[in-house]
């Protein structure tokens, strides 16, 4: 799970970037809390990722093993949640991220110059820069590779569920719910 933070932040530059390069750099609240769900997606994987370093244990050889709980949950996450950072990447950016332009529409003398002019947004950003910031979220979008992965990489979300599900202690859970309900220990 750790792995694909960087990927999450990748994301959510991307987004930001087309944000600012459409025009639009006073973001809207909308955009802003797109961002801010995108970052609490990739903030709470690497949370669970150093978690599972840090309550690590070592092994008979010596070798430090992560905690299962946190690292599986990690994974959980990052198998649900990254596909909607993506969503939400191809949301901020917009439409242009499914119609963008062939090298050789820009090349083409007759209509090259046009797409310059109509396709420009920010005032202090290239055309050709905002077209390769699309360019890098239509890769990133259609990445197929990296959601499957996200799902089935180092197994399937049912093993991870079950690993997590057998080292966490649910009658420890169930006692803390009795004690605040003020139930006592049934015989």
């Amino acid at each position: 799970g750790g792995c694909k933070c960087g990927v999450g932040d990748v994301l959510i530059g991307a987004a930001a970037t087309a944000c600012d390069y459409n025009g639009m750099a006073k973001r809207p609240s909308h955009i802003n809390h797109k961002l801010a769900e995108m970052l609490k997606v990739t903030e709470a994987i690497y949370g669970c990722s150093i978690a599972a370093s840090v309550e690590s244990k070592p092994t008979p050889s010596g070798i430090y093993a992560v905690d299962p709980v946190q690292s599986n949950i990690s994974k959980l996450y990052e198998g649900k949640e990254l596909a909607e950072v993506v969503r939400m990447m191809i949301e901020i950016a917009g439409g242009m991220v499914a119609d963008v332009p062939s090298d050789k529409d820009f090349e083409n003398p007759e209509i090259g110059p046009l797409l310059q002019k109509y396709l420009k947004g920010a005032e202090n950003v290239s055309t050709e820069n905002r077209i390769r910031m699309f360019r890098l979220i239509e890769k990133l979008a259609f990445e197929s590779r990296d959601i499957v992965s996200n799902i089935h990489g180092a197994g399937s979300p049912e093993t991870h569920r079950m690993t997590v599900l057998r080292n966490s202690n649910i009658d420890e859970k169930k006692s803390f719910a009795k004690k605040l309900a003020g139930i006592k220990e049934e015989a």
